[in-house]
């Protein structure tokens, strides 16, 4: 398909479908694929490995990333990859019919992850490119808004529509269905993209051959390093995150786990309704208000540190609940709700960080990508011990040690240098 000149679009327009299509994938991947594994009678060991290695292209996209920036339009990168997507997820539904089924849809699966980050990289571009610094702001609570609602339309909606057909046309036809709903969408979203978005900048340095894309990539690595307090920045978003990433992680156990054992034995529907439906709302609605927030007052040391604060006090929630343990479910779930509420709010300082002080510069997307990937892993790390530490010290004790790994990030709030603070177009 060639490239389609178009008019100045609204931002929200495109805005909408892009991360919208960013949400699909993405909650396929995360959590209806395991259901499906589970309810065709796959090992749980096999499901938790597999469901968990198709997700690793999210984690490593910026290995790709510099590539981006040598070839085409950022738009045309995002409805190729999603026009791709819809026809993995077709002969997804197609190898459901093999006896090979798993190892099929695994490897299908995992070429759905490639083109789904890709398609983020694509998208992450066009908005730092088409956006100036404030609507970069503004608009940021939004791409939260519409991935949100995707994952709510395309996980638990769909995954409860496969058991409705299941009961008139079996297990396999009604996963079938499910795969080619996300196929279709993906494709119908492909169309809008090419119609709908803007360019989003062409190669920063068009490339020829092999040898040049190697030197190219190697200068987008090297340029990305010679930034100024780089490494500094990369510290400040793995420190902002160390308590957060650990009280996040253990939270639902918390809170199914048996009162003797220091827990407040909701069970599983009311910790899920807590934390997948209040909590993501509520989180939802944090990051909204923290765009015009900052929108409104520029990304500078005074909204950092609100920010920051905001974050990291409402984890004092878990505290009192694990030091009272009260048994009223509804007080408990308006706190959940609220320190989510919170935790939505104060997270985005971490992109408006990016987005103001590493992003800008000969290689934009790369440099987002490259830091978009240390946030990831600053809330992999930290949560990959938390169920350790919770387990060794007991729910209360944990949540102690929480509230001391909250004082790096007020450290680094207060002491990070902030630079690029003028209200620019991106280029």
């Amino acid at each position: 398909m060639s490239e389609i000149n178009t008019n100045k679009i609204a931002p929200i327009s495109w805005i909408a479908s892009t991360w919208i299509a960013s949400g699909i994938p993405f909650i396929a991947l995360s959590s209806t694929a395991a259901i499906m594994y589970d309810s065709l009678g796959l090992p749980n060991d096999e499901i938790a490995f597999w469901t968990s290695f198709i997700m690793l292209p999210w984690a490593f996209k910026f290995l790709w990333a510099p590539f981006l920036v040598m070839f085409m339009t950022k738009r045309y990168f995002v409805y190729v990859s999603q026009f791709f997507l819809g026809a993995m997820f077709a002969l997804v539904a197609v190898s459901l019919i093999a006896d090979s089924f798993f190892g099929l849809s695994i490897g299908l699966f995992t070429a759905i992850a490639f083109a789904a980050a890709t398609q983020d990289l694509a998208a992450d571009g066009i908005y730092i490119n088409e956006l100036n610094q404030k609507e970069q702001q503004q608009y940021v609570g939004w791409q939260v808004v519409f991935k949100s609602i995707a994952k709510a339309l395309f996980g638990p909606a769909l995954v409860a529509l496969a058991f409705v057909i299941e009961e008139s046309y079996g297990l396999k036809a009604a996963w079938m269905s499910i795969m080619m709903i996300y196929a279709l969408a993906m494709i119908l979203l492909g169309v809008i993209s090419a119609y709908n978005l803007p360019m989003g900048g062409g190669p920063v340095h068009a490339v020829e051959s092999a040898p040049e894309s190697v030197v190219i990539y190697w200068d987008v690595v090297v340029q990305f390093f010679k930034k100024k307090n780089i490494v500094i920045g990369l510290m400040f978003i793995f420190f902002y995150r160390l308590a957060e990433a650990q009280a996040i992680k253990i939270a639902p156990l918390f809170f199914s786990a048996p009162r003797i054992e220091g827990g407040l034995a909701f069970d599983q529907e009311e910790t899920s309704f807590t934390f997948s439906v209040l909590g993501v709302i509520a989180f939802v609605l944090g990051s909204f208000v923290a765009g015009y927030f900052v929108a409104a007052r520029t990304f500078n040391r005074k909204t950092l540190l609100f920010l920051c604060t905001a974050m990291n006090l409402s984890l004092l929630v878990y505290v009192y609940l694990a030091l009272f343990q009260p048994v009223d479910e509804t007080p408990i779930m308006l706190m959940v709700a609220f320190q989510h509420f919170c935790y939505g709010f104060g997270l985005l300082a971490l992109v408006f960080y990016i987005l103001q002080e590493i992003a800008p510069g000969k290689y934009q997307l790369a440099y987002f990508s490259f830091a978009s990937s240390v946030m990831y892993l600053a809330y992999i790390i930290p949560g990959m011990f938390s169920g350790l530490l919770s387990e060794y010290m007991g729910f209360y004790d944990f949540y102690i040690w929480i509230l001391i790994c909250t004082i790096p990030a007020y450290f680094v709030s207060a002491l990070i240098p902030l630079n690029n603070t003028n209200n620019t177009t991106a280029s």
